[in-house]
């Protein structure tokens, strides 16, 4: 006897009924490959947006902090140790095992400086390419300034600098400190962020060095990790063993709030995957078992010629997988179309179609198809026989 053939046979004589069941699947396996793509989608939006947060590391020359006591009074404290890191030290941090998560190293040094004899300013010395991938949401009235050296040097003005001192793209400043002087150009006035930076003037690395008497010197490192899994506790580790005597710290906070968002998508994609497949193993049993009470007879009289209790149940789980195999390979296809038109009017996100899925889909189906053939081969199982005859 061959079950599979009786299977196919019995499925085209009831594709209509068996057209519920199948629609049940096809819109569990569409809502599935729907939501993972569109929730992919927009938790790599979120990551490539996370980026724009700025850094999530930020590395410090190591200092011992000696409290000031007056008799029994604590009056303050000092710190001691070398405020400055040794710049050629930073290629070092790429050497660090989860290096391929790093995406910026910012590094900066900071003086105070003289405007003409007069107002004391902070500046704020940056390696020009880093600096700009680290601060991609600012906003400038000009352009940034060269990492090249030129004839002159060129100077960006936070907010807080340039309105007062009445300073605009193309004016021209004399910074002193000491016996050193730098007449720099500004080429950009940053709009306001918010942030210590409306009240700097930067310039390139270089130029900070040579105004400070600070060559090879930097302040501070700033590193934006890579935050797919944000090892970034770990990372700072990392990095305080290979750059002697410096304290690198991560600024949970960001990443944390980076990871929460993250979390929190990933588990509406989740919920609502555990609702459809509940629905969809439902739907599949309730028509197969419908299907079977509709067969009472003929299963009765295929157990009165011989066939075994495997054989029947064979043939349920056979039917059961057909219909997971087409439901979750038109599911698929449906359900990458939907995330097609939903992602880009909800969340503002492209999506691509994930191949990998498709493997998946097909796969949870037939497995769905087949559980929801447990109730009904049990209700085949207790069909009697000698009672199916006697009602023949």
């Amino acid at each position: 006897m061959r079950l599979h053939s009786i299977v196919l046979k019995d499925i085209f004589r009831r594709r209509t009924k068996l057209l519920v069941g199948l629609l049940g699947v096809i819109i569990a396996a569409s809502a599935i490959v729907a939501v993972i793509t569109t929730f992919t989608a927009a938790t790599d939006s979120l990551y490539e947006e996370s980026n724009k947060f700025g850094a999530n590391i930020i590395i410090r020359p190591q200092t011992n902090s000696i409290p000031l006591i007056e008799g029994s009074t604590a009056v303050g404290s000092i710190s001691t140790g070398e405020n400055y890191i040794d710049e050629s030290k930073l290629p070092d941090i790429y050497t660090i095992e989860n290096s391929a998560n790093l995406a910026v190293v910012a590094p900066r040094l900071y003086g105070i400086a003289n405007i003409g004899n007069s107002s004391s300013v902070i500046l704020m010395g940056v390696d020009p390419k880093e600096e700009a991938n680290m601060k991609t949401w600012w906003k400038l009235d000009g352009r940034w300034i060269s990492s090249e050296d030129g004839e002159r040097d060129e100077l960006m003005l936070g907010s807080d600098i340039a309105k007062p001192l009445g300073l605009v793209v193309g004016s021209t400043i004399t910074l002193t400190n000491g016996n050193n002087s730098v007449y720099g150009d500004v080429v950009a006035v940053i709009e306001t962020t918010g942030g210590s930076e409306d009240g700097y003037i930067i310039t390139s690395l270089k130029t900070a060095q040579d105004l400070f008497d600070n060559e090879g010197k930097i302040s501070s490192v700033e590193v934006r990790a890579l935050c797919n899994d944000c090892p970034v506790e770990e990372m700072s580790r990392q990095i305080e063993a290979v750059l002697p005597n410096v304290e690198a710290r991560a600024m949970s906070q960001i990443v944390q709030s980076e990871m929460a968002l993250i979390k929190r998508t990933q588990s509406s994609a989740m919920a609502v995957s555990i609702i459809t497949l509940l629905v969809s193993a439902l739907t599949v049993a309730s028509t197969m078992l419908a299907s079977v009470n509709e067969k009472l007879k003929e299963i009765g009289i295929m157990r009165a010629v011989g066939a075994s209790d495997v054989q029947i149940v064979s043939m349920l789980f056979f039917e059961g997988a057909i219909i997971g195999a087409i439901g979750g390979s038109v599911g698929f296809l449906l359900g990458t179309l939907v995330s097609f038109i939903a992602a880009p009017m909800l969340l503002s996100v492209t999506p691509s179609p994930i191949w990998i899925l498709l493997p998946a889909a097909v796969g949870v189906s037939i497995a769905v198809g087949m559980v929801a053939s447990v109730i009904p081969a049990k209700r085949a199982l207790s069909i009697d026989p000698a009672e199916v005859l006697r009602s023949v």
